[in-house]
């Protein structure tokens, strides 16, 4: 959502744009963006050609936010382009893709932004890519769309994407569930509630952190369940959701409580975090208990909570999270 302000605010952050200071210019390229201010798109244009990537990147980010047509062939020169293979290069980019970098060329975080950009001016140039490879059955090249349709936030993709929730190839399904929580979007709830009983770990694993980043209340008692899967890294993720939720519900408060019993030192650890935040302070029996645990970083986590949970006592809140 686009910050508001004021036409007095939005002279001075225009000027910050020819701030020598490389912290102050990078504020102000974050603040065009978020105040959509159109007329930032020369000072944008400059900065994108500063050498400090961090600049780069965020110069390409609001360009893309005020959705500046001008900057189209810039942003191609970034990217390193020609018109016949810009669109594989965007689709790389917006992937994820050049995990290694060479000396000439730019940092991956701004070419992934450049790609970004583009797509948000013109939807048109990576769009049509992305929706063949999901049709192209092919695993690897699914994953790259189903990541680049997610960093570059295309809600007309989301029917689709959805889809992929289904598919035989878990490490799809895995990518599909990252994505969707990554766009917020809330149709996926319940296909990636049912997936949290997926055959792979890694997918129930990657549904936990989606839902965590949706938070869709009909998720609590299932996330709360998976405290009992066998595997201790999704017991360990659905501990951090739950505290996440806020909740202080008996089915969070019962699922955490038991989590302090488990055989894996991450996984105690993780409850005791999540009733701090949480705020469940009728747990404070049990927590306190662990501060004699064998393993260090729960005792020391233990110790922790108590003083959250003591805290919390003296000044209790009415936020009930999720």
């Amino acid at each position: 959502m686009a910050l508001e302000y004021t036409n007095q605010l939005a002279e001075l952050i225009l000027s910050k744009l020819d701030a020598e200071n490389p912290n102050v210019l990078r504020a102000a390229c974050f603040l065009c963006g978020q105040m959509k201010l159109a007329q930032a798109e020369r000072g944008l244009l400059k900065a994108l050609g500063h050498k400090a990537w961090q600049i780069k990147a965020e110069a390409a980010t609001a360009l893309g936010l005020i959705k500046s047509k001008g900057a189209l062939p810039y942003l191609r020169r970034v990217l390193k382009a020609s018109e016949t293979e810009l669109r594989q290069k965007v689709l790389a980019a917006a992937a994820g893709g050049r995990a290694t970098q060479q000396e000439d060329e730019e940092h991956p975080l701004v070419l992934k932004a450049a790609a970004i950009a583009m797509s948000r001016i013109d939807p048109g140039i990576t769009q049509e890519a992305l929706l063949a490879a999901l049709a192209s059955g092919q695993p690897k090249l699914m994953n790259a769309a189903l990541a680049g349709l997610g960093n570059l936030e295309n809600p007309d993709a989301h029917e689709r994407m959805l889809e992929c929730l289904g598919h035989q190839d878990a490490s799809v399904r895995k990518t599909a569930a990252a994505a969707m929580g990554k766009l917020r979007a809330a149709e996926a709830s319940d296909r990636l509630i049912s997936l949290l009983k997926d055959p792979d770990p890694e997918v129930r694993k990657e549904c936990i952190i989606a839902l965590n980043h949706i938070k869709p209340k009909s998720a609590l008692l299932a996330l709360a369940g998976c405290m009992k899967d066998q595997d201790p890294g999704v017991r360990r993720v659905a501990a951090i959701a739950l505290g996440n939720t806020r909740s202080r519900s008996q089915q969070v408060k019962d699922a955490l409580v038991d989590g302090l019993k488990d055989n894996q030192p991450e996984v105690r650890a993780a409850c005791l975090s999540a009733l701090a935040n949480c705020k469940i302070t009728d747990a404070l029996p049990s927590v306190a208990e662990l501060m004699g645990d064998s393993h260090e970083e729960v005792a020391t986590g233990a110790s922790s909570a108590v003083v959250a949970l003591a805290q919390a006592l003296e000044k209790p809140d009415y936020d009930t999270g999720w």
